[in-house]
Formats: C-alpha cells, structure tokens, sequence
C-alpha cells in the first residue's frame, strides 16, 4: 500500500498553546459554573476545595485568556476574510451533508472557523476586562456596586457564549475524521488538506515550487 504524503498543519507551539488552552478553559468554565448555580457547588472540588477555586478561577482565566490572545494572533493571518469565504457559509447545507463537490474550496481555515475564531477574540476580550472589574479583593473595590454587578453579568454571558462556541469547535472537530488527530500529532495527509481545505494545499504547493 502507498505511504500517505503527510503535510504539516499545526507546528508545536501553537498545539501546545491549544491543549493548554483547553485544560486551562476546561478548569474556569467548571469552576465558574460552580459559582453562578448552588446545586453544581460540587465542581469546585476539581481545585481541591470551593474557596481555592474561588482563589485560583481569575488566575487560571487569565492564563487562559492571554493564552488564547497568543493563538489567535499567531493565526490571525489565516483567518483574514477571503473571497469564496461567504459563499461557503451559504453552503453550510452541503457542508453537514457533507457533499464535498458542492462546497466552495476552503484556505487553511474555512469561513465557519473564522467565524468562530472571531467569536473567541470579542469574548475573550469581554472575558478579561468584566474579570478584571470584578475581581475581588484587587480590582473591584475601584468600581462602584454598580458597575461590579453589570460585569459580573457581562462575564456570564461572555462564558456562556464562548462554551456554546467551544461545543460547536469540538463538535467540527470531531465531525470531520482527522482533525483532533492533526492537531495532537501536528500532520494531515495530503489527501485530507485536499478535500477541506484544498486552497491552503495549493499555497503549500506553490511555495515549495517557488523555493526550488
């Protein structure tokens, strides 16, 4: 059998970034759900006690948000709005049928990524600057009660719309067969960036021409 030519799609750094992101997001998103509902108090105990994740959910949030602004600015080339971008979106009808002939060829991410990753930059802005007024006992006592309240209101639907996000990231990746794997490993096969995202296979093709 032929040996697939594999290309690399994601480099170290940005992977690490990735899963550290993940294991930092898994930790505040249950942590902060813990603080908004009585009855999921329980998820408190992943940091050992209620109180120490009280303690440790602003500095695991903040580490996870300049995390994400750090990958989002190392992808932001890619992710720059292309012509053919909205046409695929109308197309999303054929993308869930997953009627490859009929969807517009995608860069090195589609027009659904973009959108997401654009999603992840207004909330994880939102994230940072309702977090910081709120943040007791630092930051907050320099806010009126007022203001502490809109944030703390703010911070919750900014979570709650970047975990409806993140479950449709996770729910893309597990949709399409290989993506998880290029993004633990870092390499695709050819073939894969062929059929979802045969416009970044055509760059990677003309710039190994250029440099021969």
């Amino acid at each position: 059998m032929e040996k697939q030519q594999m290309i690399t799609r994601h480099k170290l750094a940005g992977r690490l970034c990735h899963w550290f992101i993940v294991a930092t997001g898994l930790f505040t998103f249950l942590t902060g759900f813990s603080f908004l509902y009585q009855s999921f108090q329980w998820l408190g105990f992943i940091s050992g006690t209620p109180q120490l994740a009280r303690v440790l959910h602003p500095f695991v949030g903040l580490a996870m948000c300049v995390a994400l602004m750090l990958m989002l600015s190392r992808y932001y080339g890619h992710n720059k709005w292309i012509k053919g971008d909205f046409k695929w979106l109308l197309s999303v009808k054929e993308v869930l049928l997953q009627n490859e002939d009929k969807i517009p060829p995608a860069g090195h991410y589609n027009a659904g990524q973009k959108m997401l990753f654009r999603m992840f930059v207004v909330c994880g802005l939102g994230l940072i600057i309702s977090g910081f007024i709120m943040w007791q006992p630092y930051f907050a006592p320099h806010f009126s009660a007022a203001t502490v309240q809109w944030a703390v209101m703010c911070h919750a639907v900014f979570a709650l719309i970047m975990a409806l996000g993140l479950i449709v990231h996770v729910w893309m990746a597990a949709w399409i067969e290989g993506s998880i794997t290029g993004m633990l490993y870092g390499k695709v096969s050819r073939a894969w960036l062929h059929k979802h995202h045969p416009l970044a296979l055509k760059e990677i093709d003309e710039n190994s021409q250029e440099t021969h």
